[in-house]
């Protein structure tokens, strides 16, 4: 009876330590998501949450992440700026992907997808520039900024003919 006491006990303390763990571990990847983005575009409203994720043929996630800041538009004209107020609050997520593999002539991607409250609300997708196939990443802010003015547009086109913010 003694030894099967003692195997209840230690059943209990290595679930108990194993539900520990598996709330620390959530507790430590939502800090780790919060500290992933960045504010940007703050001088409207609340601004926007940036993640940027990808791979840029080897270079530092600092490097890529810092490209990323450099080349990101704003919503700007008018009727971008009134699409934007309409997901405004709380701050919308933006994801940026960028993936350019390694070696020479690969082609590479770049995409962005707007979140509202956890709701897909437009992308964008496009190839890079030869140019940004075959340099750093800085090289690739051009493509990011055309990339970035082609979605405010494409959002406020589709606002201003009475289409849903979410769809």
């Amino acid at each position: 009876m003694y030894n099967g006491e003692q195997t209840l006990i230690m059943q209990r303390i290595l679930r108990d330590s194993l539900y520990t763990a598996c709330i620390f571990c959530l507790m430590v990847s939502t800090a780790w998501a919060d500290v992933g983005t960045e504010g940007i575009c703050m001088t409207i409203r609340q601004g926007i949450r940036l993640h940027v994720d990808g791979m840029y043929g080897g270079y530092p996630h600092s490097v890529l992440r810092d490209a990323v800041l450099q080349g990101v538009a704003c919503p700007s004209d008018d009727a971008e700026l009134h699409a934007f107020g309409l997901i405004a609050d709380p701050s919308p997520h933006l994801r940026i992907s960028v993936t350019r593999p390694i070696g020479q002539g690969q082609q590479g991607a770049i995409s962005a997808r707007l979140f509202f409250k956890g709701h897909f609300i437009i992308g964008e997708r496009m190839s890079l520039s030869p140019l940004a196939r075959s340099q750093s990443p800085f090289s690739v802010t051009s493509d990011i900024n055309l990339m970035m003015a082609r979605l405010w547009s494409d959002l406020a086109e589709r606002i201003s003919h009475g289409g849903p913010v979410i769809p």
